[in-house]
């Protein structure tokens, strides 16, 4: 079986070249042209590490029925986008970025792991909201996530991708990001 799949495998690659089908990948753009796209998709990991933090204080709270409907959405959006994200780094060969979900980073001591995200929540703001009053959360909890999603449609809208899933992908983060701020 092996000597068959071994004098098979060229002739099948041959073929596929010549046929133009090749491995899919998401390489759009050439490797040079991409540096954009990958700070792109990088600091949008971390926006998004950070964002599932804010939401997870959410979780068990006493939040308006909009609200929970918003961040369950998020929620989704946004897990599904980390995936995509690092999908894209690794079709690409890049490094996907350690977060601050990774346990890994939990123990980092190296300042510049810590990326500096405006508009997003800090670590301490998130241990402060967790000890928000019951009737102020959802107060504080929204004031936090407007402005989270407010900066990360700004960076969505702001890119000009060179690949087109990147492209589309910051479609998406701007559609998702004002339709939660509209529902907020």
């Amino acid at each position: 079986m092996r000597r068959l799949l071994s004098a098979l495998l060229p002739a099948l690659l041959l073929l596929a070249a010549a046929t133009g089908c090749g491995v899919a990948t998401s390489e759009e753009a050439p490797a040079g042209s991409r540096s954009s796209d990958v700070a792109f998709l990088t600091e949008l990991m971390h926006r998004d590490a950070a964002l599932l933090n804010l939401l997870d204080v959410g979780l068990g709270r006493p939040l308006g029925p909009g609200v929970a409907v918003a961040t369950d959405e998020l929620r989704a959006d946004t897990t599904a986008r980390i995936e995509t994200t690092a999908d894209q780094l690794e079709s690409w060969g890049e490094e996907v970025p350690k977060t601050v979900r990774d346990h890994a980073f939990e123990h980092s001591t190296d300042e510049h792991d810590i990326p500096s995200l405006d508009g997003m929540p800090t670590g301490e703001d998130i241990e402060q909201l967790g000890q928000v009053p019951r009737a102020q959360f959802e107060a504080a909890f929204v004031a936090l996530l407007r402005s989270s999603l407010e900066t990360t449609c700004e960076l969505a809208a702001d890119h000009s991708a060179d690949a087109e899933a990147v492209d589309a992908l910051a479609a998406d983060v701007e559609k998702s990001c004002q339709s939660a701020l509209k529902a907020l």
